[in-house]
């Protein structure tokens, strides 16, 4: 199928004034979750040496452990923050920002892989479906691509509420609001920091709930095959990270 030409997108920088904390206090948690159900359904299917995309990479967490295991791997990120901490974490692989509705490595890998539902930030089908054919541009024929998104159980549950983080020198305040309506998720956010002259900063985050059918749509659209779905609870993953996330792999 004969791709579109891709237009220009507005990079997405809203995790620029969350890189630090997410590096700190969530990247190496949820790698250790999901590094299973990675290993289990996309690395088996490669071999040590070959290359490997890591799709909206943030702070390099699971790239430096697919670099440990021998793997080629390069990364992509909107956010600049989120690439310096990748570029100090996993030495040794190739880092890049850019949008993933937009980049171009003039590289084609073994596969690829997104995880921690960083596609939910993309705000609609048309941006999804951008997405995936920049992913396929960059694979090799056959190569597989893993992926994860959130449904709407997880954000009722989950984004609905309130939570704080104390340590000695910082003061996080974390609200979590899902709009069922529009299938949008807003984490407003508050930071005290650099004690005694404590600083405040305020920011927030979206992600967007995407329909399981215009994902597959926008998949096939994209040119990706055979599309299979798995269940994060099947695959042993805690609740806590999202009682309805699935995990998609398909073949460029």
């Amino acid at each position: 199928m004969p791709d579109k030409r891709t237009p220009r997108v507005r990079r997405n920088r809203e995790y620029d004034p969350f890189a630090d904390l997410y590096n700190r206090f969530w990247g190496t948690e949820y790698r250790s979750c999901a590094l299973p159900v990675v290993e289990r359904l996309l690395l088996s299917r490669l071999k040590p040496g070959q290359s490997v995309l890591d799709v909206c990479c943030g702070t390099g967490q699971f790239s430096k452990v697919l670099l440990g295991q021998g793997f080629a791997v390069a990364g992509i990120d909107g956010s600049s923050q989120m690439i310096r901490h990748a570029k100090r974490n996993a030495k040794g692989g190739r880092f890049v920002t850019a949008d993933v509705r937009d980049f171009n490595l003039t590289e084609k890998f073994h596969a690829a892989f997104c995880v921690f539902e960083s596609l939910n930030h993309i705000p609609d089908a048309e941006g999804l479906e951008l997405a995936f054919r920049a992913v396929r541009r960059h694979l090799k024929p056959k190569a597989p691509f893993l992926f994860d998104l959130i449904g709407p159980a997880t954000y009722r549950r989950n984004w609905n509420t309130t939570h704080a983080i104390v340590a000695d020198d910082l003061v996080c305040g974390i609200r979590m609001d899902f709009e069922e309506s529009t299938g949008t998720a807003t984490c407003d956010v508050t930071v005290m920091e650099h004690p005694p002259a404590w600083q405040r900063r305020d920011f927030t985050v979206r992600q967007h709930c995407h329909d399981q059918s215009d994902v597959v749509a926008a998949l096939e659209a994209a040119g990706f095959r055979d599309p299979t779905l798995f269940s994060a609870r099947d695959m042993s993953m805690p609740t806590s990270f999202g009682t309805d996330r699935t995990f998609y792999l398909v073949t460029a």
